[in-house]
């Protein structure tokens, strides 16, 4: 055991280790990264987290920099809850849910609780956090607190960063701070504390003063981006009142570790009722779409032909393909299939919806099948399992690279997009299918490599480069559904603004002056860098997300 792990162990509640075959065990997250801690602390209380950063802040400061990475389930898909430093995970002690309080609907958690535990917890008293991430079921919330996640309800909800309402976060140096939206006066007396705390609030408040022109140009254009902070656009209202709350979501743990939260819930309705579309022309598909998000369900999920052409060569029936072949029962062409969720209170409400849907569907030449009754509703949403039964059949020995999912498409731009993205179809002789929540403009692409050598390797990013700037090319971005963590970072390096980037370092370096926080996530990097670390064997089925067809 080394020094530092051993003074660790001395001092802290929770355990320490150096053990080689839990350091491989947390080497890897659901990314084709991997990187191998030197050191993985398990805390039990805040204070254990208080005691890791403090002596690496110490440390830091005689030259000696040890990054600090706070870990969950290890879900991210970006390689963010990796490091070489010291794992500092959650999920053994720290998953505690600790109280809630339905006349405020707020609930006070520990960032290592299972985020599906915390729903079924809510649910039970009429209650959910409505901004959960299809991982939710084997998931952390402290995880997807430090994303921003979204998910399917995100287009109706927005993302976590609306249910959060307080965090307890450990600065980098070991201190303690409680964050929530202060007035003007409370402001003030931040401000004039002589300690970290008091920096934060003077020189972020003075770095908002600054910027304000940049801040109105890039952060708030509408479009959904967790690239660096850009929720710092959300920090300071026109009233004078300030909340560094948004700051940490989504700042995947760079800022400071998020060791306690508050989150708002919702009332949670278990009438639900659903319909599911397939649509056998393409051109109808996309125009059926938009006119659906007039009807303002709770969800639309898309699921393009490709995908329901290769899972219905794999084998799987779904009721709606028997709908869609009628009596002859030869197998039509699907252009796209669809799912929607009407979850509102009152069932006047829900059957009008679900007539509106049905006039359009006929309209444009679909079938649907609706369903009110929890058995059925269970049956029908089993159409989400469609992109595995597509891309991960045993038939198919290809990966499945995360690098494609969580994509933000303007409504207005996708027809033009998906026309740009059929190009590079054709010039790579790559097939993309996608997937995605058509509410908010968030899409997955789900395209199939072999991935042995170099070669395979140099044809996956160069792919990944093309496919990036057709994205932003139609006004979109790659880091829609969580952040960028260190894997997606040179791809959007070449295409961010120099001022934004210049700001958001500045912001950083406030936190976090010695860079202990999560290294190598959210910072210019070479894409070499990140070569360096893919690891071999990676077949793209870590976390694989079939229980989010519930």
């Amino acid at each position: 055991m080394s020094k530092i792990s051993q003074y660790l162990n001395e001092h802290l509640l929770g355990e320490v280790t150096t053990n080689a075959a839990v350091r491989r065990e947390l080497s890897t997250d659901a990314s084709m990264l991997t990187l191998t801690p030197e050191i993985v602390a398990y805390p039990r209380v805040t204070n254990d987290i208080r005691k890791v950063l403090r002596f690496t802040h110490q440390l830091a400061g005689k030259g000696h920099a040890i990054s600090v990475t706070a870990r969950g389930s290890g879900t991210d898909q970006t390689g963010a809850a990796i490091t070489q430093g010291i794992v500092v995970n959650t999920t053994a002690h720290m998953n505690q849910i600790f109280e809630f309080d339905s006349k405020q609907r707020l609930v006070r958690v520990q960032p290592g609780a299972n985020f599906g535990a915390l729903q079924t917890a809510l649910k039970l008293q009429g209650y959910h956090v409505p901004a959960f991430p299809d991982s939710y079921e084997y998931s952390t919330i402290g995880g997807a607190v430090a994303n921003n996640a979204s998910g399917r309800l995100s287009g109706r909800h927005g993302a976590i960063d609306e249910s959060v309402a307080e965090l307890e976060v450990v600065l980098t140096n070991g201190d303690v701070i409680q964050t929530k939206r202060l007035s003007k006066k409370e402001l003030g007396k931040k401000k004039g504390l002589q300690t970290l705390e008091g920096e934060i609030y003077r020189s972020i408040d003075n770095l908002i003063e600054d910027n304000t022109e940049l801040i109105d140009e890039q952060l708030n254009t509408g479009a959904i981006n967790n690239v660096g902070y850009a929720n710092l656009a959300k920090v300071k209202q026109k009233n004078g009142s300030f909340d560094l709350t948004p700051l940490f979501v989504g700042a995947q743990g760079t800022l400071g570790v998020i060791s306690e939260m508050i989150l708002k819930a919702e009332f949670y309705n278990a009438e639900t009722s659903v319909a599911t579309i397939a649509v056998p022309d393409a051109n109808n598909f996309v125009d059926l779409v938009d006119e659906l998000r007039a009807v303002e369900p709770d969800a639309i999920e898309v699921f393009d032909g490709p995908l329901a052409t290769l899972a219905r060569e794999h084998g799987k029936k779904y009721s709606i393909f028997a709908q869609l072949d009628g009596e002859s029962g030869s197998p039509s062409v699907v252009a796209g299939l669809i799912l929607c969720t009407i979850q509102d209170f009152s069932d006047r409400v829900r059957k009008k919806k679900l007539k509106k849907i049905k006039k359009l569907v006929e309209k444009y030449g679909a079938v649907m099948e609706t369903a009110e009754k929890p058995d059925l509703v269970r049956e029908l949403v089993s159409l989400r399992g469609v992109v595995y039964s597509a891309v991960y059949s045993e038939e198919k020995a290809g990966v499945v690279p995360s690098l494609f999912r969580g994509v933000y498409i303007p409504h207005d731009r996708f027809a033009e997009f998906h026309d740009a993205l059929a190009l590079l179809e054709k010039t790579t002789g790559i097939h993309l299918p996608y997937s995605g929540f058509a509410t908010d403009g968030v899409y997955s692409f789900w395209p199939q490599f072999t991935f042995r050598g170099a070669t395979d390797k140099q044809k996956l990013f160069k792919l990944y480069d093309a496919f990036t700037k057709v994205v932003y090319d139609h006004g979109g971005s790659v880091v829609a559904e969580a952040g960028e963590g260190r894997l997606k970072t040179p791809f959007i390096d070449k295409r961010s603004d120099s001022r934004l980037a210049d700001m958001f370092s500045s912001l950083r370096a406030v936190f976090d002056p010695y860079t202990t926080l999560n290294a190598g996530v959210k910072e210019p990097t070479e894409l070499r860098s990140v070569v360096a670390h893919l690891r071999t064997g990676y077949d793209g089925i870590d976390f694989a997300d079939f229980s989010s067809t519930s």
